[in-house]
């Protein structure tokens, strides 16, 4: 085992996603506010249109390594690693979002899932490397999105 890994937000979710299954998230505008000595680290990201954004699931339960997807049971048993389940060994999240303002010490963005609270660790800009035109995932997993959530807005995702 190794030792510890200390990191140091750089930001908090200053107005997060609301705790509903009303709300669309890629629609919502999320409001993350960077700590003073990070603000100059946001010179340039207003020429990206897109971020990821580095996050930690604050609230996050003791972390199991199987689970069913969303609890439900008409879906197969898995490994923690092959969902994004936040009851993880080491609660990391990771957020594709649309940039909509960089206003320093503000970055206003859409698509983040973090509620307000949630320490930020890092962003990213999106690039060309980032970007994955054949990929795959289990077809659990595909009739369940198209039943819960239909179609991705027009920013977010390759057409398959």
């Amino acid at each position: 085992m190794t030792s510890p890994i200390c990191l140091r937000p750089i930001g908090v979710v200053e107005v997060g996603l609301p705790r509903s299954d009303k709300v669309d998230r890629f629609s919502f505008v999320s409001v993350i506010k960077i700590f003073d000595e990070y603000v100059e680290g946001l010179r340039g990201l207003e020429e990206y249109s897109h971020a990821f954004i580095v996050w930690l699931f604050h609230e996050a339960k003791a972390a199991r390594l199987t689970l069913r997807p969303w609890g439900r049971e008409d879906l197969p048993e898995v490994g923690i690693f092959a969902t994004r389940f936040p009851n993880r060994p080491n609660p990391l999240a990771l957020t594709i979002v649309k940039i909509v303002e960089v206003d320093p010490p503000r970055l206003r963005v859409m698509g983040l899932d973090a509620w307000s609270g949630s320490p930020v660790l890092d962003i990213k800009p999106y690039d060309h490397l980032d970007v994955v035109n054949e990929f795959k995932t289990p077809d659990w997993f595909e009739e369940f999105f198209k039943e819960t959530r239909g179609e991705l807005p027009h920013w977010l995702g390759p057409r398959r």
